[in-house]
């Protein structure tokens, strides 16, 4: 029976600014070559899934990109916007002008940066290790296109964030906190569990059959609505508190963990079916 398993990447299937583990690699090799389906869903840009599909050697097969706004066909490389801020933002824009803070405008292809604020090399280049589109300045702002506002806002900034949260953000939209420093605007369908029902619907999948795994917040949606969700034993003590089944952490390379012992429970369970046919 064909299995679909969903993955986070950062902090669940990778370590941030780190390469994918060679036993991840060989597990999720493995899992593809049984025929069952892998799906990233990540907070990332649809550029930032390039590399990890090279390096898997797919062809075909979905990513979910941008919190689940988007949703990416490996085969051609075609983005579906599913849920974005678009021309909304301009009133966010507004709104977030008084503070003085770079705002970055993320689009399918690049990243429009509010203007004349200058961004600091830091941020910059932060984005760029992300594997983020480029950073485009003193261009018009495409507002249409806009699927999210990033602002970089730390946690410990907590006047700061208090009166963003307060402001009066056009009908559909909140804040997010995708990072230590990262807080974001998105559209409010623009989740993981609603990407990942587009696809079961499109693919024909049953969620409650789908085996997800996340560590951080926003994973949750994911998380709820797959009948077999796991958390990284280094998850957020939020998720923990909802008694899913931690696996070891993701420096631990726990995602292999888990395909290893799927794997292993099914070619137990094909031995035992050919016994007793013979």
């Amino acid at each position: 029976m064909k299995k679909v398993l969903v993955l986070d990447i950062d902090n669940t299937l990778i370590e941030p600014f780190h390469a994918l583990g060679q036993r991840s690699e060989q597990a999720l090799r493995r899992w593809l070559r049984a025929g069952h389906e892998l799906v990233l869903a990540s907070g990332k840009s649809p550029c930032a899934f390039r590399q990890l599909t090279c390096q898997l050697q797919r062809t075909h097969g979905w990513h979910l990109a941008s919190n689940g706004g988007v949703v990416v066909n490996i085969a051609t490389q075609q983005c579906e916007v599913l849920a974005q801020v678009g021309r909304r933002s301009r009133e966010c824009l507004r709104l977030l002008t008084p503070f003085g803070l770079p705002v970055y405008l993320y689009q399918s292809n690049r990243i429009q940066l509010s203007c004349p604020i200058p961004a600091p090399d830091r941020q910059l280049a932060f984005l760029q290790s992300l594997q983020d589109p480029p950073v485009v300045q003193g261009e018009e702002i495409d507002f249409a296109s806009v699927i999210k506002l990033l602002l970089f806002v730390g946690k410990r900034q907590t006047e700061l964030q208090r009166q963003l949260e307060t402001l009066p953000l056009p009908s559909g939209l909140h804040w997010v906190r995708t990072g230590e420093d990262l807080l974001e605007i998105h559209d409010v369908h623009q989740t993981k569990a609603e990407g990942l029902r587009f696809l079961a619907e499109r693919e024909g999948w049953t969620l409650a059959d789908i085996l997800a795994v996340g560590d951080s917040d926003n994973d949750r949606s994911m998380l709820e609505i797959a009948g077999h969700p796991y958390l990284v034993a280094n998850a957020s003590d939020s998720l923990k508190a909802c008694g899913w089944p931690v696996l070891p952490s993701c420096s631990q390379q726990g995602v292999a963990v888990l395909i290893e012992r799927l794997l292993k429970a099914e070619g137990m369970a094909a031995e035992s079916g050919g016994k007793r046919l013979t």
